[in-house]
């Protein structure tokens, strides 16, 4: 009886629908594919579409075309490999998909191929989440759910309205939404990214290749901010801005360190060639037993979401005193804090950070590499460093005599500045004098080496902004700055910032205020103050959600379901303790189900049959009950002399239900309004 049924032919209207729903689908795909995607994809729904308006033959009418559609299939999975190579990864898996099932839309022939094409659609809408998991995304997917559930109930329901489909298919999803919830929030957690496939799965948008600065550079010349294991100054000749996200961090007690104390620690930078400067190789780094760190004042604590970079940092307030419990870290001598794997997906971890602090006051194990200069380098910045030591023979005067002398010469802060050739801290430093946080930190390290004063890089970020809405500080790709640390005795090492001396904007107010308006705010408002404040508080309310939605949502891991069961009060949840509640609670949700299902068949489904009864139960209440043996009229003829005041409702009621019951004229509305105005009084 199975066989038969799925054997039977489909209506047009439901493969149209099919067609209509697979196309909005896979739309959003096409953004991240090759164009042959999308054409082959068009292609094949374009040929459906002419059988069903011109009856164009499809394969299944002619051999001929049966070998055609065959070898286009098995083309198209030559392209993916040759696109994506031998190893299938996400996207070669998508673009398989995607092709695939457009071929088989020119196939459907019975059901059972409509029931086959919905299940491709519904793996089809499982993929988006392998390149975006944001809201947008996932209200367009759960529309896309109720369309392919309301093709489901086309291909056997195809004379319902659009509407009806539409309405069921949107009750059976939020039907399921409640087992949906349940299995979110207890089905035992595993590390690692859920949507993580090889290779190609790992999106990392705004970072950098490894021989750029603190963003990209395209051939173009141009450069997108970001976060490298290396800086190289010179080569960059426009540095756009990006607004991509860092990470969030949320502050416990909402209580904030100063603005001047948000630096944000990232990697540490020691050996230069006179223009690129490195971190210490592995080797040449060890962790933790070479370092000492003496702290004053209160600790911040705070829980950071850092957006995947797919390199080993995490990034700190400076200078990170509690690690993370629940991932294996190492903090290296130098003040790098690494995780044991690279940060593939959005990860969570919890902090603790002094500001006030002396890091390795006593010795260092890398002072050493502190002090190398590349041989024959920069000859006129150890000159300026010679007449500058000999008239400051201190090393804290020396240090203040290096920074009056970015603050009083013409040096200015850029985010443009020219492209440098040749000895670039030279040219730096005597010609074009313009540049941002990377020209002056390594200008500044190779002024204090040449003094014999031990320096190096660290990079990170500087600053963010607070969103007033949920009190979380977001820190931008845009955010990225480079600072300079001294080392010296008694005093450890001393972060120095040289951009602060020619912009102190830049580190009290933050990148933000230095961008011009239309950076700040779309084009079009950013002359109307009005518009550009409701802009903001509008962009401040959506943060908020997204932040929300990615701590709790997306990034809902072993660590924040711990913190959430706790919460509802299972104490010290396991996955034992877990598993048993959600039995109980998949249990509970069937009953329920199976209860709502009874009930539901123990109503009439006849209208007015349905409020008919209702017509008695209003009686029932004043004592007018219906007795099992009697007929409407009967009945009719005792609730008129128990509710006189009633009579004439009663007995209109009345004569519209017997007539509609064995005459079936049309009075079935009046008789539906008649009802429900009837409020008995006694």
């Amino acid at each position: 009886m199975a066989n038969k049924r799925s054997a039977e032919i489909p209506s047009k209207s439901s493969i149209h629908w099919l067609m209509v729903t697979l196309t909005i689908i896979a739309i959003p795909h096409f953004f991240y594919q090759p164009l042959w995607v999308a054409a082959i994809f068009l292609l094949m729904m374009g040929w459906r579409l002419m059988n069903s308006w011109y009856g164009w033959p499809l394969p299944a009418d002619k051999r001929l075309l049966k070998v055609l559609h065959s070898i286009g299939a098995i083309l198209t999975i030559v392209l993916v490999f040759y696109s994506y190579g031998i190893t299938i990864g996400r996207d070669a898996g998508v673009a398989l998909l995607t092709t695939m099932a457009a071929f088989k839309m020119v196939e459907v022939k019975n059901l059972r191929d409509v029931y086959l094409s919905c299940f491709m659609g519904f793996f089809l809408i499982i993929t988006h989440f392998f390149f975006n998991q944001s809201i947008p995304i996932v209200i367009l997917m759960l529309v896309n759910v109720i369309l392919l559930t309301s093709c489901l109930i086309t291909a056997n329901e195809s004379d319902s309205s659009i509407k009806h489909r539409l309405k069921q298919s949107t009750v059976m999803v939020l039907q399921a939404m409640p087992l949906m919830l349940l299995l979110f929030v207890l089905f035992p957690r595993i590390s690692g990214p859920i949507w993580g496939l090889p290779n190609d799965a790992m999106d990392i948008p705004d970072s950098l290749p490894d021989s750029m600065t603190l963003g990209e550079v395209p051939p173009q010349n141009s450069a997108v901010t970001g976060m490298a294991d290396n800086i190289t100054i010179g080569n960059i000749s426009q540095l756009i801005q990006s607004d991509a996200i860092a990470f969030r961090v949320k502050f416990d007690n909402n209580q904030f360190p100063e603005r001047q104390d948000l630096y944000w620690r990232g990697p540490v930078l020691w050996h230069t060639d006179g223009k690129r400067w490195l971190p210490l190789t592995d080797n040449q780094k060890r962790y933790e037993n070479g370092s000492t760190i003496h702290v004053a004042g209160d600790a911040f604590s705070y829980s950071m979401t850092l957006e995947p970079h797919d390199r080993r940092w995490l990034f700190a307030l400076d200078f990170p005193t509690a690690y993370p419990q629940t991932m294996q870290t190492r903090l290296s001598a130098d003040g790098e804090l690494n995780s044991s794997d690279p940060i593939k997906q959005r990860t969570q971890y919890q902090l603790s950070s002094h500001t006030d602090y002396l890091f390795n006051p006593q010795n260092d194990p890398y002072v050493r590499y502190g002090l190398n200069l590349p041989e024959d380098r920069h000859p006129r910045s150890l000159q300026l460093a010679q007449n500058l030591v000999e008239q400051n023979p201190t090393e804290q005067a020396y240090i203040e005599a290096v920074l009056n002398y970015f603050r009083q010469q013409d040096f200015s802060y850029s985010l443009t500045p020219p492209a440098l050739r040749g000895d670039t801290i030279d040219q730096f430093l005597f010609e074009s004098r313009q540049g941002f946080c990377e020209h002056y930190a390594a200008s500044f390290t190779v002024l204090m080496r040449a003094a014999g004063i031990p320096a190096r890089i660290v990079t990170g970020y500087q600053g963010g902004e607070i969103n007033p809405v949920d009190q979380v500080l977001t820190v931008r790709q845009r955010d990225a700055h480079a600072w300079t640390e001294v080392w010296l005795p008694q005093q450890g090492w001393i972060r120095i910032d040289p951009t602060a001396a020619v912009s102190s904007e830049r580190v009290d107010f933050g990148i933000r205020d230095l961008l011009p308006a239309e950076r700040r705010s779309p084009a079009a408002i950013a002359n109307n103050d009005r518009l550009v404040e409701l802009w903001q508080s509008a962009k401040n309310n959506w943060d908020a959600l997204n932040s929300a939605w990615e701590m709790w949502v997306v990034s809902y891991g072993p660590d924040r379901q711990m913190q959430l069961l706790e919460k509802l009060g299972m104490h010290q949840p396991d996955w034992e303790k877990m598993i048993r509640w959600l039995a109980i609670g998949i249990a509970l949700i069937f009953g329920w189900i199976a209860w709502t299902t009874l009930r539901v068949k123990s109503i009439p489904q006849d209208r007015v049959q349905r409020f008919y009864q209702k017509f008695c139960f209003k009686l029932a209440r004043h004592g007018v009950v219906r007795q099992a043996h009697e007929g409407p009229e009967d009945f009719s003829r005792r609730a008129q002399l128990a509710l006189p005041q009633h009579q004439q409702q009663i007995a209109m009621i009345s004569y519209c239900y017997m007539h509609l019951r064995y005459r079936g004229e049309a009075l079935e509305d009046d008789f539906i309004e008649s009802v429900k105005n009837f409020r008995p009084h006694r």
